[in-house]
């Protein structure tokens, strides 16, 4: 018997255009079909990103309904935020971060290409505001040590999802001067130490430059914090964080993660 044609074709537009309803265009036929079908099946059980009035726009952390975060939240009221605005995609629990730790530690990369072109979306108005003004995505930067035993860089491939989305330049504009301790090991405060001076912003006049900031997860914040601080010595006129989930404030979610650097 022949092959089934017409059947094998039915196949093949069925899977494009559940790449596009995912967030893919039709040349991403490589995404895995297993995170295809990790997508479609929480969506199945109702996940969706997040809505902006959810969590705080200054540390990300989850808020009840009604509560006005336009000066802080309950978490972060009194404590100096580094950068102007954060976006996230979800809370880091079940199934983002599972799709996180795929990224990171199971060669899942396609998903960041994923998280950056979700964020784009979630940026909204923000981003819209800004079609007109100096804008340059930049990724919190990975040691070449990590970067060379991952085979890629997960942050700068979801800058670069995020950028394409918008139409603006993705830069390398910090680097990673030193290699650390795998922040997951570590508690708020040595977290701080650890990253201190482990980071150079290149030597760029950024005046005027509104920049975002891309990274996979934000836990205590100290990694963005010293990126971020970096950028605003450098002259930035506005620093926007997008990440793909916000750890819990208290940091107990990631006592089991398998290693790496969170921030």
């Amino acid at each position: 018997m022949g092959v089934p044609v017409a059947r094998t074709n039915d196949k093949v537009v069925a899977t494009i255009r559940a790449l596009r309803r995912n967030g893919f265009g039709a040349l991403d036929e490589l995404f895995p079909t297993v995170c295809l079908q990790e997508l479609s099946q929480a969506r199945r059980q109702g996940w969706k990103v997040d809505r902006s009035a959810s969590y705080c726009g200054r540390c990300g952390a989850s808020v009840g309904p009604g509560v006005n975060t336009a000066a802080a939240c309950p978490f972060c009221a009194g404590q100096p935020i580094a950068w102007d605005r954060i976006i996230r995609l979800d809370v880091y629990r079940e199934p983002i971060s599972r799709w996180i730790v795929g990224m990171k530690f199971a060669g899942q990369w396609p998903w960041a290409k994923w998280f950056g072109r979700r964020l784009a979306r979630a940026a909204g108005r923000w981003a819209g505001a800004q079609h007109q003004q100096q804008v340059v995505v930049c990724p919190v930067p990975l040691h070449w040590g990590r970067r060379l035993r991952r085979g890629y860089d997960q942050s700068y491939l979801m800058a670069r999802g995020f950028a394409q989305m918008r139409g603006w330049p993705v830069v390398r504009l910090i680097r990673k001067a030193r290699y650390t301790r795998p922040q997951t090991a570590l508690s708020a405060s040595m977290r701080i130490a650890n990253v201190r001076g482990s980071f150079k912003v290149k030597p760029l006049d950024l005046s005027g430059w509104t920049v975002w900031l891309v990274d996979d997860v934000k836990t205590t914040g100290a990694t963005l914090s010293v990126c971020a601080r970096l950028l605003r010595k450098a002259g930035a006129d506005r620093i926007h964080v997008a990440v793909a989930a916000v750890a819990d404030p208290a940091g107990t979610d990631f006592k089991t993660w398998p290693g790496g650097s969170a921030k």
